[in-house]
């Protein structure tokens, strides 16, 4: 969407674009939208992505302009929702969990830096930006906060907020940056926030050990794609360790997957011997603990006897847990659902004087709309 290449697809992008500059003559800054999601003006976001596709070089799509405005209208203008009992309609912005949601925040960014940021002769150094934060470096610190009184002369409905750095130290997304007076480039580690409890599921909690050797795998990739220097992924490593152990993992299992991952960033891969390739199928299987890793040993063997020339991969998916008993969200009103079977005495339904039928509509739709069957 950004024609500037600002804008950022994950932290592990952010790493490898901010750690190939010189800090040692800039400030650091990142801004932060207030509320973006619920601050989105909807018809004038929608106004920018009909320009977009239909008065641009990009082809047009197939639908005409207005039936895809209405469709999109339709999926985000004047949402409704219910919170204790009650059903609300939101006016504007973008409701929470919405799928369109992030598209049309994003899309709304993009065209406050490419109208209006990037023409200003305050715009930083360095510009980079995922979804509602924003990081950037300066020449200095007056320069910074002269750009943010900028950003919020804009526009009304998108405010922003400053964070500057402390001691040579700056957090964005799960990073923090780090200037050194030893290194002519950038340092990064990983953010640990001040509400981390350090808390992952229990080692001997009900969940397929593979999960287990997964999460661990992961989160040593994680560390390690974020670390500038051996320092860093040293400490970061040092700190996870610690984590893991304080939630039941062994520390030889924790060692063995930490070898495990520095050995193959190192090691040298064999010839390989170029055979017939394998039919890959997954078996999907709920967790029941023993019974499922004998019968996954057992389906292995099965196949690889009958069928050599299949690849078989066993999935465990959980299964019944605590949380399936209870509800989080309020119930829908019994007049807001649809695909709802009703039947209804009526008068003008010949002999059976009743009707049984299904609403593809909301059930107040079909009973008091205009063309509702009690009108």
């Amino acid at each position: 969407v950004n024609s500037h290449g600002t804008d950022l697809r994950n932290t592990f992008d952010f790493v490898t674009q901010v750690s190939q500059w010189d800090l040692s003559d800039k400030f650091m800054v990142s801004y932060d939208v207030q509320s973006l999601f619920t601050n989105v003006p909807l018809t004038r976001t929608v106004d920018i992505c009909m320009d977009r596709l239909y008065r641009s070089h990009l082809t047009p799509p197939p639908l005409p302009e207005q039936v895809l405005r209405k469709l999109i209208g339709f999926c985000v203008i004047n949402s409704t929702f219910v919170f204790d009992g009650t059903v609300y309609e939101q006016h504007d912005g973008v409701a929470m969990g919405s799928s369109l949601g992030p598209i049309l925040a994003d899309i709304w960014m993009c065209y406050l830096e490419e109208e209006h940021f990037v023409h200003s002769d305050m715009y930083p150094e360095f510009y980079r930006r995922y979804v509602d934060d924003t990081f950037c470096l300066f020449n200095d610190e007056e320069t910074a906060h002269r750009f943010l009184e900028f950003l919020n002369s804009i526009d009304s409905s998108t405010k922003f907020d400053i964070e500057l750095e402390i001691d040579d130290k700056l957090g964005f997304l799960d990073t923090y940056v780090h200037r050194t007076s030893s290194e002519p480039f950038t340092e990064v580690s990983t953010k640990v926030k001040a509400t981390d409890r350090g808390l992952f599921y229990a080692f001997h909690s009900f969940v397929p050990i593979s999960h287990k050797f997964s999460l661990i795998r992961c989160l040593i990739f994680r560390i390690y794609s974020i670390a500038t220097t051996y320092s860093w992924f040293h400490q970061d490593l040092t700190f996870l360790r610690k984590k893991f152990i304080g939630n039941g993992f062994p520390t030889k299992l924790i060692d063995r997957c930490t070898n495990e991952f520095l050995a193959k960033l190192y090691e040298v891969p064999d010839d390989q011997v170029h055979t017939v390739s394998k039919k890959s199928i997954t078996f999907v299987l709920p967790f029941l603990g023993q019974p499922s890793y004998l019968l996954a040993k057992r389906l292995r063997q099965l196949i690889g006897k009958f069928y050599p020339c299949v690849d078989l991969k066993v999935v465990f998916k959980r299964g019944f847990s605590i949380k399936d008993m209870f509800r989080f969200k309020d119930i829908l009103p019994l007049e807001c659902k649809s695909g709802v079977i009703y039947y209804i005495k009526c008068k003008k339904c010949g002999p059976s004087a009743a009707y049984l039928g299904k609403t593809k509509n909301t059930v107040y739709e079909r009973f008091y709309s205009s063309n509702g069957h009690l009108n």
